[in-house]
């Protein structure tokens, strides 16, 4: 794979508007959120790759008060409908516009939150995947372990995607429907070892290639996205919730109905109805965000990938850019 060097090309100034306390370390950095090389985080600055149109985009986000300054990098002509597409991005992505002080208010009533609540007050919910990047990391989550899906989206993004380096980091970048529209379900099984969502991949592809982002707005995402091959209600779930941001949706999973089981109810293990119904009583509105904040906080000391020491960051580089099997 070559390594592609991208070059500075916009610093953005984007205020946080919405309405409570602003986390800006557990808003970019997930402690449950698994390693993909499409993003690297320390606890000063966080790093990220973006497709933005025609454009492979590098982006470095940093804090100062209450604005997250974003360092824009990209590897062809950066115009004004990419400003303004990416601005709206990452305004979307980190929840900049979000109100976080109406969960607060709730969750501070609620016993089992107060630990959460004190280690990761202001945090939002991620998402700087578009629609079609959610869809496949659904799909690469399901019925499986971590490491497995590790595996499968570093063989994804090492065969399909890019390799680029700015600011002195290196990340993966994602790859888009029209690159996947030519590979075959063969090759996502043999060479990518993606075993039975080999055969759901070219679908995700060939949907997405015809509905972008914007086009799906105002959609009811659960039932659009069940129309792709390979797409239950779960998975179609997770990914609305995820693309629509809507604080009072969750999806529950063997992982996360243990943890919810165990703050809610003091048990090892609950069923999903009464895990969801007990949600929505204790946090109407926002059991999405209460979901978020007891997962992460279960990761909190043992995160599944660690923040990056800024010592390490040239280790970070030469392990993406080895090439060898």
């Amino acid at each position: 794979m070559t390594l592609l060097h991208l070059d500075h090309a916009d610093t953005l100034q984007l205020p946080v508007t919405g309405d409570g306390p602003f986390n800006i370390l557990h808003t970019l950095w997930k402690p449950s959120h698994y390693a993909t090389g499409l993003e690297a985080h320390t606890r000063e600055s966080s790093w990220r790759t973006f497709r933005v149109g025609d454009l492979t985009a590098g982006v470095r986000l940093r804090y100062e008060d209450r604005t997250v300054i974003a360092d824009i990098y990209t590897d062809g002509d950066y115009k004004p409908a990419h400003r303004e597409q990416l601005t709206a991005r990452l305004r979307a992505s980190y929840g900049l516009d979000e109100d976080t002080a109406a969960f607060t208010a709730l969750a501070e009533k609620v016993p089992a939150m107060r630990e959460p609540l004190a280690a990761l007050v202001g945090m939002r919910q991620s998402c700087p995947e578009d629609h079609f990047e959610i869809a496949v990391i659904a799909l690469l989550l399901q019925n499986t372990t971590i490491s497995r899906t590790t595996t499968m989206t570093r063989n994804l993004l090492t065969h399909h995607g890019k390799l680029v380096h700015f600011d002195g980091i290196t990340l993966r970048a994602w790859f888009t429907p029209a690159e996947l529209a030519t590979v075959t379900a063969e090759t996502f099984k043999e060479k990518d070892k993606l075993g039975y969502r080999a055969k759901s991949l070219p679908a995700f592809a060939a949907f997405f290639a015809n509905h972008t982002s914007e086009d799906l707005q105002g959609e009811n995402l659960v039932e659009v996205f069940q129309e792709i091959k390979g797409v239950g209600p779960y998975t179609a779930a997770v990914m609305a919730s995820h693309a629509s941001r809507d604080p009072s949706v969750f999806g529950i999973d063997v992982w996360n109905r243990k943890i919810l089981a165990r703050r809610i109810f003091d048990v090892p293990d609950a069923d999903p109805e009464p895990i969801t119904r007990r949600m929505n009583e204790l946090f109407p509105g926002h059991a999405g965000t209460a979901a978020l904040y007891f997962v992460e906080h279960d990761h909190l000391d043992s995160p599944v990938a660690p923040l990056l020491d800024p010592d390490g960051i040239d280790a970070w580089n030469s392990a993406l850019e080895d090439t060898s099997p």
